[in-house]
């Protein structure tokens, strides 16, 4: 952990949770952001595990309308944008979408819950998505995964590896270290958009 950056815990369940009190610089991802609300003309997004709501808040501060969802209290209660109390391994959550950010949050959710978790990233016409490589160290890292797992179960929901979009967005993650987006991001599309 860098100096000075404190980790957010749930006391009540330490599976929830593990993001960075005041947001990850590691997440922080502008330019991603504004390449996929620009690339894909989106009005609306739903950032799911969205922490204390920096991409969220971001995102709305572009006239986007953004839905927050986190499954700890404390993140919903210290949010920077409205964010909604939501428990992915209690069920899918639905709001129909144009883009569905996920970033840091499948790798902490177990397999067993994993059709809530492709229900609720099948909201969007558009999914861009990270996740946790195999033996990725990290807080209640339970479901590390390669690209090729993600690819897989988001094809059964309907959607497409967009791979030139993927290969633009880990760039331009790595260019301004967003480091999760630049290893293991990925761009999917419903079929047939």
């Amino acid at each position: 952990m860098l100096e000075g950056l404190q980790n957010i815990i749930g006391t009540q369940d330490p599976s929830l949770g593990g993001n960075i009190n005041h947001g990850d610089p590691f997440a922080f991802a502008p330019p991603v952001w504004d390449y996929l609300m620009d690339r894909f003309a989106v009005a609306s997004i739903l950032d799911v595990g969205s922490g204390q709501g920096h991409c969220a808040a971001y995102c709305a501060r572009k006239g986007r309308y953004v839905i927050a969802i986190d499954g700890l209290e404390a993140n919903m209660a210290s949010a920077v944008h409205p964010t909604v109390l939501h428990d992915l391994r209690k069920g899918p959550f639905v709001a129909r979408v144009d883009l569905v950010h996920c970033q840091e949050l499948v790798e902490h959710i177990e397999e067993s819950h994993i059709d809530s978790v492709i229900a609720t990233l099948a909201n969007g016409k558009i999914v861009a998505m990270t996740h946790a490589l195999p033996d990725q160290p990290g807080h209640h890292h339970v479901n590390c995964k390669p690209d090729e797992y993600w690819i897989e179960q988001l094809s059964k929901a309907g959607y497409s590896l967009f791979a030139d979009d993927t290969e633009r967005v880990r760039a331009m993650a790595k260019q301004c270290g967003a480091i999760y987006f630049a290893a293991s991001g990925l761009v999917f599309g419903r079929l047939g958009i």
